[in-house]
């Protein structure tokens, strides 16, 4: 019977170099062919997976003729081995030795299907980088070697091999695993060029580090519940880190999960909240709202140019500050205030230093430095998330607004309006400058007023953007157009899926957003794809209905819906894989 690692590596079992070793290293932890039912990271995979880069437990849909967004109770197919991520594998190196050098930059990007020789090349070389590191780093040989060695190092390695062990795999390991790492250290004479007991510890954290039982997240537990697989304490402890952390869990976790107390939702619930009260937690859900508002490399929000001539307050340096007070925003809102997602788009707090003042209107003297401080903005000009800077900013253009970005994104994104994409050819439609259209909206309205463009543009698009056109091109209030004078009106019509509801202005555009249906559901949809790691699947959508209904009533915090996610009867089971031809 061939291990998995097997099917994509040639081991190299009788030649000296510990290189050349690393084919039989990845053995050891091996998983059997019936184990691999699904292949590495099978599925689509979104969530953390398409945002922060997810092979993820991609589910393998919701069958023909079902739609994503209707309950079908049950519980999706997954991938029984998803790959970590390249941002769960730093963390993971992180955690386990204690090196922060962000070793995934080795690594093949974050992809579904199997492992190619190029992914494999790059966690062979980050293996050795790793480890050879940890050697030579006192703190973090430290963190890995629980002992100091005696005599010939044996009694150590033996020691080195358990404890590091069981943190890799996330799981005690078996005796035959044990023993192989045991034979590994007992070779160290012929792999290694000095044989020492060094050698041998860094040829020992090599082998875990390729090892498939610490790339991928193994849930291949076959206990029966009705008519899925339970998945054992172990397997929902490492699904509670990864979700929460990004990461392997803690000394409480799996004490947890060595007791076999992690297998009822009230179990579950309970060291999830323990977990998001742990700072670890802060950059899951920094990385949620990034993806939820698409910010980061490569998007809007990190290619910024504005004409110096209209907009002499901005200039490049204040692009990275434009994230940086987002993050601080929803951070502050979700753990500081323990708000809701009608916090999130209606409190009139700013982080703001003195290069950010004077777009908000404020004195930059008040000021001290470069560091964000919390402020109170004026909250008849500010309202939450998208009234801050950075989204106007990223959502405008050179020299003006763009109610069609930002009422494009809020349809879309924010209240999951199905817009289809524009047609053809209409991208490069010219803005119309004539002299009567003395307002960015009167022009606006000119340009989407063609047959093709008219419909999603006047019912669903421009109005919600013209609501924001009370903030200039890099995030400042104003009252008139620069170019003419001519007062503003941002009194629009918003279609919100069930309603269309009349309003004037960005703030009561935040309010409307906060109490919509649509918003906190299209939320929440968001929140059970990331945290799942997947496509949404009808499946999903009951899970989805069930968190909406409890984020309709109000007083359900962000956290409350984080913890939430663990409750779903498939966060706790797996359904049995269909059959892959080999």
């Amino acid at each position: 019977m061939y291990t998995w690692a097997r099917r994509f590596i040639v081991p190299a079992l009788f030649t000296t170099s510990c290189a050349a070793m690393l084919g039989c290293i990845a053995n050891i932890g091996g998983l059997d062919d019936e184990e691999e039912s699904s292949g590495p990271g099978a599925g689509p995979g979104s969530g953390p997976g398409a945002a922060a880069g997810t092979g993820g437990s991609g589910s393998t849909g919701s069958g023909p003729g079902v739609e994503p967004t209707v309950c079908v109770p049950g519980v999706p197919r997954t991938s029984a081995l998803p790959r970590l991520t390249k941002a769960q594998y730093d963390n993971m190196i992180r955690d386990l030795v204690g090196i922060d050098s962000q070793p995934s930059s080795m690594l093949a990007p974050d992809g579904v299907g199997s492992v190619d020789q190029r992914a494999w090349d790059g966690y062979k070389t980050a293996a050795a980088t790793v480890a050879a590191a940890v050697m030579a780093d006192p703190g973090a040989r430290a963190k890995a070697i629980p002992c100091t060695p005696e005599g010939d190092g044996t009694a150590c390695a033996h020691e080195l091999i358990d404890a590091l062990g069981r943190r890799a795999f996330r799981r005690p390991l078996t005796d035959e695993e044990r023993g192989r790492f045991q034979a590994l250290f007992a070779r160290r004479q012929e792999l290694t060029e000095t044989g020492s007991f060094d050698d041998g510890a860094q040829l020992i954290i090599e082998g875990f580090l390729v090892s498939p039982s610490f790339l991928m997240r193994a849930e291949i537990n076959e206990t029966p519940e009705g008519e899925y697989f339970a998945l054992n304490s172990h397997e929902v402890a490492s699904r509670l880190s990864y979700l929460l952390w990004g990461s392997m869990p803690d000394d409480a976790l799996f004490a947890a999960a060595d007791a076999d107390a992690l297998l009822t939702p009230e179990q579950i619930l309970a060291q999830a909240r323990r977990m998001l009260a742990d700072p670890k937690s802060r950059g899951m859900v920094k990385a949620f709202h990034e993806h939820y508002l698409h910010m980061g490399p490569g998007t809007r929000w990190s290619n910024i140019q504005r004409d110096p001539a209209a907009f002499p307050d901005f200039d490049a340096s204040m692009v990275p500050l434009l994230s940086e007070e987002t993050d601080r925003f929803i951070e502050h809102v979700v753990f500081d205030q323990a708000g809701a997602f009608q916090e999130l788009v209606t409190t009139p707090v700013g982080f703001v230093n003195a290069s950010l003042a004077p777009l908000y209107g404020l004195d930059p003297a008040q000021f001290n430095g470069a560091e964000l401080v919390p402020v109170d903005l004026d909250p008849m000009q500010r309202s939450g998330l998208f009234t801050r800077l950075g989204f106007l900013v990223s959502h405008s253009g050179y020299d003006r607004t763009s109610p069609i970005l930002r009422g494009a994104f809020l349809q879309k994104e924010v209240l999951c309006a199905d817009i289809p994409p524009p047609p053809p050819m209409v991208e490069g439609t010219p803005l119309p400058t004539d002299e009567d259209l003395t307002t960015n909206r009167a022009r606006v309205d000119a340009q989407t007023a063609p047959d093709a463009c008219k419909f999603c543009h006047h019912t669903y698009i421009n109005p919600t953007g013209f609501a924001l056109e009370a903030y200039d091109a890099v995030g400042a209030y104003q009252q008139t157009e620069s170019f003419s004078g001519a007062p503003i009106d941002t009194r629009v019509s918003v279609d919100m899926g069930q309603s269309v509801v009349e309003l004037d202005g960005p703030v009561a555009l935040s309010e409307a957003i906060a109490s919509s249906p649509e918003a906190q559901k299209c939320y929440v949809r968001k929140w059970v794809s990331f945290a799942y790691e997947r496509e949404l699947n009808s499946e999903d959508a009951c899970t989805v209905d069930e968190l909406s209904a409890k984020l309709t009533q109000g007083g359900y915090t962000v956290l409350d819906l984080i913890a939430d996610l663990t409750q779903s009867q498939s966060f706790r089971v797996r359904a049995l894989q269909t059959e892959v031809a080999p």
